[in-house]
This record gives C-alpha cells, structure tokens and sequence, in this order.
C-alpha cells in the first residue's frame, strides 16, 4: 500500500482534529529525521560512526570517539546538495530540480591529557577531550512540479468529503457559496459540480529550510581498551513550504445533476445556479506554511577494543524534546467560463479566516539506539553499524494541555508510524602516507505501517594528508528513494466508486562534500 496523505490546500490545513492532522502526523516524521552530520571521510563510509574515533564527527555520532584523539583537531565540511524529482502522473512525466550550498558541519576538539609526560600512557584514564561542533542534520530542499489528466475524479470530492463533516459547518457553508457543491435529493451529503472524468491537474510543491544542531561533547580514554563519551546537543530549525494545486475542468450537465438531485436550483432557469451548469472552471487550492522550533537531546556513547584491532561501540540518544511554532495559510479560488469564452463571469475565493491556523505545540522525537564494529586492517579499516528507531513513539504535546487533541494526535502517530532499521557500511584503505579512499553504503528503513518507503544510499571519497597537520577530505554521496503520494486524499473512497490519485515520484539526491581540517 503507498503512502496516502493530503499534502497541501485547504483540504489539509483547516481545523485541529481531522485533516489538519495528517499535517502535524507528516510533520512529525519530517522533524524527527536527519542524521548525525560530520565530516567528508565518515559521509564517505556510509556515515558509519558508531565504532570509530578520531575526527569531528565523533562529537555527533560517538561521543566515546573523541578518547581516541592525542592531540587536538579542527575543521570546517562544506556540501553541495542537486535534488532531483521525476514524477508519473497519470501517464504524463516531468522532471524538477533543485540545488543548494552550504556549511555542513565545523568543529573542533581539545585534547586535554590526564598524564604528564614520562607517565604511564598505557594505564588508568589518559585524556579528557572536549569537541564543540555545529551540524546540519537535515537539509529540505525541494521542488515537485507534475501535471497529467485525472480520469477517476476531482478535487472537488475531497472538499465533498470534508464538507460532511459536522465539526467544520463554517467551512462546509463557506463552499457552499462557491456554486461548486450541491445536496443531494435526500440531503444526506454534498456532491460536487465538477465531472469525474478529465479535469486536468497541476501540482506545485516547493519546500527550503533545515535542521540543525549545536553541541558540546566529552570523551576520555581509559587505558586504551574503552571509551567513554557524552554529547549535549541544541537543535535549531526552520521549515518552509508552499504549494498551488490547479485543477481546469467542466461542471456537470444538467442530466448530471439531475440523477443526483431532479429539485436542485441548478435546473431552474430562474435561479443564479442555473448559469453555472456545464460551464468551464478554473480552481486554484493554495497553501502556505512556516513552522520553526528548538530543542535540546543528550547522547551517551561508549567503544571497547578487546583487541587493538577490533573496535565494538554503542550509543543510546534521548529523544529531542522541540518546542514548534507553526503558521499556516491555505484558500481556494475558483473561476468560471462559457464555452470558448477567455473572461471569466463569476468567482469564489474562500475565506482565509477559515484557512489559516497559527499553533504551537511539542514533540518529542524517537530515541535512538545503535550498535557497530570496526576490524582495523595492515592498511585500512573495515566498519558497519544497525541504528534502532522507534517512530512510534513520537510524542505530540499540546502548549495548551487540551488532552483531547493530544490523544487524537498520538493515536494518529501510534496508527502510522513503526520501529525501522537503519544499516550503515563503510571502508578505508590507505594507499600510501598521503592518500587513502574510502567507500560505504547506507540503507534507512521503513518508518510507516502500511507504505513501502526506503531510502538508499552510495558513497566514496578521497583524503590527503598534506603535512603539517593540515587534511582534506572529498566525497560524493549519491541518496535515492521511490515513493508515491496523493496531491489530495478522498476520504470516502468507497462512496465516490474512485480512489485517491497518485502521483509515483523518484527522488535523487547527490551530494558533494568538502572538508579542511588541521590537527595540531
């Protein structure tokens, strides 16, 4: 079963309980994901780095990793990000694209020694490193563009559905007035004017922002057979999204009409409805969002060596408690014409009263925990590690303890979301003193209870030690995912003898990162 959620327009965002929550249940998920940033040579063994030490990004990955430095370290990751979208709607096929540069990660480690020269490096607790870094965790940065020909149903049976429901009566009556809805003879539900069969859909989505964190991070080494670790993180971030769904079609004809409703105004020549009976319309569903937040998480980390050449590590990380202001606008306009007639001679824009919705709330993320090996080599290494997410235990919170939407909430995240695997692999050689390459592999699992979704992941890079300290560090990461979702869900399926449409989007993203560091 694929993934079917109301992605945007009015459909979504009004009202707390109900369609509005799909927004916050996808927020969730969207909020919560990311990965631990760092440098070039961990993104180019798959990211791996819960049984590996020495570099920056043992701040956000291993904590304990921070033990195996014996001096100090700093450096600064650039990336650039090409985020590619091909999309089948109904047959048609499009292709959107987007880019984006930035400062992926900068830190630096302070190796502080417990020993004195002409002590005993080999025994007892040898340092106390302390590794500050800032991390972008999750880069959004989107485009989807689509059009085909909808040859099942409209929008507008969407809206139908919702305008059933009797805790939106402000909204139903405010449709109402499009001349798009009418009762049926029994007056039992809404049906819309637009025909099933032929209306042709645009879909516009742009999203831009990120997740990003700051942290503070504590290692030691006792006797170089365990490492031991503590990270505090603040975590930042700032979403955006818009989105215009356009829909051209026609309205019913009165036999239409007719078999639903033989009273309705619109088969009275007298009446205003009269005029918009098989007539030409243009619908516009727009939504906009901005949500930002802020949070704090603790990670604790510890790496043993039963041999000098085997590393075995774990680590264990809180969720991240945020704090989340989110701001929403969405509207609907509607335009009509007369066959062959460019003018339009009436329109409906609905109420952004209605549409607009300002909320704050918390949530509380998915711990995580993960477990890996390292098998060092003559001239090289070899690592792998399994991180457990729990999804399900998201937690939504109200900023006003209204209980009620609180349950709704976290029923709808228990209903949605599962406990998923993700697998990372990588390796290192060492050609010489100065060059050595690097390849990994990364898997992430399935998050949702009933959708088939899964992101993969290649990499390889370069590193050269240039002397003096100084290091640089190139990798190209190549992530791909495919996945199908529903530019608006019609809730009564059934009733309306159609099914939700959906768009099959392929979604590729290459990154390209540089890091410059010196150790000194």
């Amino acid at each position: 079963m694929t993934i079917k959620k109301i992605l945007f327009g009015s459909v979504l965002a009004i009202g707390m309980v109900g369609t509005a929550k799909a927004q916050y249940t996808e927020d969730a998920l969207l909020f919560s994901q990311g990965d631990n940033g760092g440098t070039a040579r961990f993104k180019a063994m798959g990211g791996a780095s819960t049984a590996l030490g020495g570099d920056i990004s043992s701040i956000t990955g291993n904590p304990a990793g921070l033990g195996f430095y014996n001096q100090s370290d700093a450096s600064a990751t650039l990336r650039y990000q090409y985020n590619k979208n091909k999309v089948n709607y109904f047959g048609r096929k499009s292709d959107s694209k987007t880019d984006n540069f930035n400062i992926d990660n900068g830190g630096v480690v302070f190796h502080l020694p417990t020993v004195r020269y002409g002590g005993d490096l080999t025994k007892g607790w040898l340092n106390f490193n302390v590794g500050i870094a800032y991390n972008r965790t999750n880069l959004i940065d989107n485009k989807l563009d689509y059009s085909g020909i909808n040859t099942d149903n409209s929008i507008t049976h969407a809206y139908a559905d919702r305008m059933i429901d009797p805790t939106q009566k402000d909204w139903a009556d405010d449709f109402y007035k499009s001349f798009m809805f009418e009762e049926d003879k029994d007056k039992k539900f809404y049906f819309p004017l637009a025909e099933d069969k032929n209306s042709e859909q645009f879909n516009s989505v742009w999203s831009k922002g990120g997740k990003s964190e700051t942290a503070l991070s504590f290692g030691s080494n006792y006797s170089n057979k365990f490492y031991i670790g503590a990270t505090f993180s603040l975590t930042d971030f700032r979403y955006e999204k818009s989105a215009v769904f356009t829909e051209y079609g026609m309205t019913k004809t009165a036999a239409g009409i007719a078999a639903l409703n033989p009273n309705s105004d619109y088969l009275k020549p007298d009446k205003e409805e009269f005029n918009y009976v098989d007539v030409d319309y243009e619908l516009f569903d727009r939504y906009g969002q901005v949500t930002q937040g802020s949070g704090f998480d603790f990670k604790l980390g510890m790496i043993y060596k039963p041999t000098p050449s085997l590393s075995l590590g774990f680590t264990a990380k809180t969720p991240t408690f945020l704090s989340i202001a989110d701001e929403s606008t969405a509207y609907t306009e509607i335009n009509y014409f007369k066959p062959n007639v460019n003018t339009s001679f009436a329109s409906f824009r609905s109420s952004e009263e209605i549409g607009s919705s300002s909320y704050d709330y918390n949530l509380q993320t998915p711990y995580k925990l993960s477990a890996g090996v390292t098998q060092y080599l003559g001239a090289g290494l070899l690592t792998a590690e399994v991180e457990f997410v729990d999804y399900a235990s998201m937690r939504w919170r109200d900023s006003r303890n209204n209980s009620a939407i609180e349950k709704e909430m976290n029923n709808s995240i228990k209903e949605t979301y599962q406990a998923a695997f993700n697998v990372r692999l990588g390796g290192e050689v060492l050609f010489d003193q100065t060059f050595s390459g690097r390849a990994g592999f990364n898997f992430n699992g399935n998050p949702y209870k009933n959708a088939d979704y899964k992101t993969y992941g290649i990499s390889a890079g370069v590193g050269a030690k240039l002397g003096g300290g100084v290091y640089l560090d190139l990798t190209g990461v190549y992530n791909a995912n495919n996945y199908k979702e529903s530019p608006y869900k019609i809730t009564y399926e059934g009733d309306w003898n159609t099914v939700s449409p959906r768009a099959d989007i392929k979604n590729s993203r290459t990154n390209v990162m540089l890091t410059i560091g010196s150790k000194f």
